[in-house]
């Protein structure tokens, strides 16, 4: 029976190693939560996750057993693309983020009085480039390496 064990232990670090990937629920998981309210409630639904096990199976067993492997074999997790972002100020202003499936950023900024902006985010190696709605240049940054 140990014997079993060790060589199911070697395997897996043979098999599984170098596989750190994206953790794309486990992510999801965490914006979800913070997305709940004021700090208390975010606070006590962390808690509350982390006491019924919801964290420890969505790290353990589907982020790093299923879906990093996937994404280590395959070279993309299924849940890490669409890859979306929302945050709102306490002014009202709020901007919106999906990942495209060419790597470029879709970008929707929103005043407080409900103006709204649309944008394309682009890199090219070491350059950013910001396109508007219709495909139009209006804003490059070089990132220096």
């Amino acid at each position: 029976m140990k014997k079993a064990i060790l060589a199911l232990i070697c395997a897996g670090t043979l098999v599984l190693s170098g596989c750190h990937g994206s953790y794309g629920l486990t992510k999801k998981l965490l914006r979800w939560n913070g997305s709940l309210g004021n700090k208390w409630l975010n606070s006590c639904v962390h808690f509350l996750l982390w006491v019924v096990p919801i964290y420890e199976i969505s790290i353990g067993l589907v982020d790093w057993l299923v879906l990093n492997t996937v994404e280590f074999w395959t070279g993309s997790n299924p849940l890490a693309s669409d890859d979306s972002y929302y945050q709102k100020d306490e002014k009202g202003n709020s901007v919106a983020a999906v990942k495209n499936e060419d790597g470029s950023l879709s970008v929707q900024y929103t005043t407080s009085k409900g103006e709204t902006t649309n944008l394309t985010l682009q890199r090219d190696e070491n350059v950013v480039r910001a396109l508007d709605a219709e495909g139009n240049l209006v804003a490059q940054y070089e990132i220096d390496k």
